[in-house]
């Protein structure tokens, strides 16, 4: 299984053409996304309504649920991994052994560890 970082699965919804040319070679069903990722992007098309509400994001108000309502459409078709509990104790144990990145990068691999999942990542070449 190949696990898209949030930056590669953002890439691969507005269509960058390497990126989805190069996922395209993964088989389907080792296509997976981890729940982190998921929620990623989720924050940011709300966090792009509620700016829109306040005027104040470079789309409109109604482009910014249009975009939602794609995304949530897109998630539908994604074999999505979940963070439970042996990825939970994965990100424990490396937080108490001071690995020092974010909590959202920790919970991601430790989620891609929990599933057997490789973890691909925008720069690399064997996405």
């Amino acid at each position: 299984m190949i696990a898209f970082d949030t930056d590669v699965l953002t890439g691969i919804l507005v269509g960058n053409a390497g990126l989805v040319e190069r996922a395209a070679k993964i088989p389907i069903d080792d296509q997976t996304v981890p729940v982190i990722v998921i929620e990623e992007i989720l924050r940011g098309r709300l966090n792009v309504i509620r700016q829109a509400e306040a005027l104040r994001a470079r789309v409109s108000l109604i482009r910014a649920y249009e975009l939602f309502e794609q995304t949530f459409r897109d998630f539908q078709r994604l074999h999505i991994l979940s963070y439970a509990s042996e990825a939970e104790s994965l990100f424990q144990e490396w937080r108490q052994q001071g690995i020092r990145i974010s909590t959202h990068d920790l919970r991601i691999a430790a989620i891609c560890v929990a599933h057997s999942a490789r973890f691909a990542l925008a720069q690399s070449p064997r996405l």
